[in-house]
């Protein structure tokens, strides 16, 4: 019997996905739509757009779920905190230190807490759309936990599966066994005691945006020498630590909660400068991730890992990981944000479905990430005779577009593309992408210039021809990486001829390894560059203006080409050009 199941995540980057019998077939980030970065509360817009790309009536529906207990906290509430939040916030000071280490806290006061959550409002949106099913809710580490598992092991042997994050329903941190149908929690971690929380407060410390620009600090990290972070490394290993007792688990030793973090990284690090502190941090964190995985491998006897949630956004420490000799097989959920909770609880509960009435349950492997709304060529030409770039610019149809965007890279032009269905996730993928020869380092410049405004510091990434793949990346175990979710350290071709997309201090590159299979146009692109010059790659990065979500309809892509410095745009099978 079949099972469809609609997945409403309505925090911080919210999102919905729609699940039919194992196969997500749509799934978008309200910010998408809304055009508001980031954008939390119930996603709207995207239940309705999932319904309809997937071509899904509301009756069809069978179950509506949720992923998390309580009320997430969204980027639309920075700097607020809840009643019940701030009441708990005040109490935990009678709270002695050691009891709020362990997480034996935390199903009480989650107890408390799931009473306050927000239901009327994802009722009233249900409602309006003509779905009548009550919502069920998924805790949400157990929906990050869903979201790397099923699409990746279901049906084969037991693994691993690792959760880290902020925080969500009380829990930073998670170990996992994934076998059939179950996911068994082994140990949960406090928020108290959460490494996300510590990074995301050193990221607003540094004047950037919290829950947002980690990346950033990331990219910022190997420009700082390791005679000076030494510091601030320091430091901050007399912050947290893998407890003595048990190594399965990280301690809060700061003495604060997330929101008194400030103060006391005023007070550890003023007048320290930047770079030297996001060198500190990243090594900090980088060796304690890995000495955490590497216990959890030692105790449990288990070489393959699945890893989820925001932490893992971190492509340096999937690095580090997946250089790690005990580890055998690895998967990181792609965009393993808190956009991926939607993903994630949906395949749970169709898990759950499944148990009760199945007769052969299926979850399909993960693939491409072409989730979102596609448009066809009477939508774009509507769009090109609304927006009147005809008279502004010269436009033209073209047989064999793809062709000629790799032309057009190849000789020096940047090129916007907007072909097929919008990319799911924080990455752009070729569908909604700005596309530059790697090999002319001027066209970072040009394209931060025009477009980006992106900070100095910041790489782009490449995109790679599977066939090419070992030219240009060190990928010595074979680790499939179509969705940008690891580093790599380059080969001595790729430092020359990926110059631009790569890091410019360590020379490390974030790539995604196109193959012809998932997205042929996109593979045609690259094919008709490399016909031109020999290379196998180009830089890919998302089509967006910087703290704006990346483009999704022909309108969206149009407006950006008029309000920046961007000169060429393939929409569709047209080639706008300014010039």
């Amino acid at each position: 019997m079949s099972k469809t199941v609609l997945a409403i995540h309505d925090g911080h980057t919210a999102t919905a996905a729609l699940i039919r019998d194992g196969r997500i077939l749509a799934c978008i980030s309200e910010e998408r739509l809304n055009r508001t970065k980031e954008w939390g509360g119930v996603p709207r817009m995207a239940m309705q757009e999932v319904l309809r790309v997937a071509d899904v009536q509301p009756e069809e529906v069978d179950s509506v779920v949720v992923p998390s207990l309580i009320n997430p906290i969204t980027n639309m509430e920075a700097g607020r905190r809840s009643l019940p939040r701030r009441v708990f916030g005040q109490s935990s000071r009678l709270v002695p230190r050691r009891v709020l280490r362990s997480d034996r806290w935390v199903s009480p006061a989650v107890s408390v807490l799931k009473r306050f959550r927000h239901v009327g409002d994802i009722r009233k949106a249900l409602g309006d759309l003509g779905i009548v099913r009550e919502p069920v809710f998924c805790e949400h580490h157990l929906a990050h936990a869903a979201g790397a598992y099923y699409p990746r092991w279901f049906g084969k042997k037991k693994c691993l599966v690792i959760t880290a994050d902020g925080s969500g329903d009380a829990v930073s941190a998670s170990i996992n066994i994934g076998e059939g149908f179950d996911i068994k929690r082994a140990v949960s971690i406090s928020n108290y005691n959460s490494l996300g929380e510590l990074y995301s407060r050193v990221t607003e410390f540094m004047g950037m945006k919290p829950l947002s620009h980690e990346y950033k600090v990331m990219g910022l990290a190997p420009y700082s020498r390791e005679r000076h972070i030494q510091k601030a490394y320091n430091e901050f290993r007399k912050m947290a630590r893998i407890s003595p007792r048990n190594p399965l688990v990280f301690e809060n030793m700061s003495g604060v909660w997330k929101w008194q973090y400030l103060k006391k990284l005023q007070s550890v690090f003023e007048r320290e400068r930047f770079d030297n502190i996001a060198g500190g941090l990243q090594k900090f964190f980088e060796e304690i991730v890995t000495e955490w995985v590497g216990n959890i491998m030692e105790h449990y006897d288990a070489h393959d890992i699945c890893l989820a949630g925001g932490l893992f956004m971190n492509v340096k420490v999937n690095q580090k990981i997946l250089e790690m000799p005990g580890v055998e097989n690895l998967f990181v959920m792609p965009s393993c944000g808190d956009e991926s909770l939607a993903i994630g609880a949906g395949l749970w509960q169709y898990a759950q479905l499944c148990k009760e009435d199945c007769t052969k349950p299926r979850i399909e492997p993960m693939g491409p990430l072409y989730l979102g709304p596609d448009y066809s060529g009477g939508e774009i030409e509507d769009a090109i005779k609304a927006s009147k770039v005809k008279g502004k610019y010269r436009a033209e149809q073209v047989g064999d577009i793809d062709g000629h965007i790799g032309e057009r890279v190849a000789r020096g032009d940047v090129v916007a593309r907007f072909s097929g269905r919008c990319e799911w996730g924080a990455r752009a993928l070729g569908n909604r992408s700005i596309l530059a020869d790697a090999r002319n380092r001027d066209v970072v410049m040009k394209i931060n210039d025009a477009v980006k405004n992106r900070d100095f510091w910041m790489p782009f990434a490449p995109s790679i021809m599977k066939e090419r793949e070992k030219d240009y990346i060190v990928n010595t175990k074979g680790f499939p990486a179509p969705y940008m979710v690891v580093s790599f350290n380059t080969t001595e071709l790729g430092r020359e001829t990926l110059r631009a997309a790569i890091h410019q201090y360590d020379f490390t590159a974030r790539p995604q390894v196109v193959e012809k299979s998932w997205n042929p146009g996109y593979h045609k692109v690259l094919k008709s560059f490399e016909d031109e010059t020999g290379e196998g790659g180009f830089l890919n990065t998302s089509f967006n203006l910087h703290g704006y979500p990346i483009v999704c309809s022909p309108q969206d892509a149009i407006r950006t080409l008029e309000v920046t410095g961007l000169e060429n745009l393939a929409l569709g099978d047209w080639f706008i050009s300014k010039k």
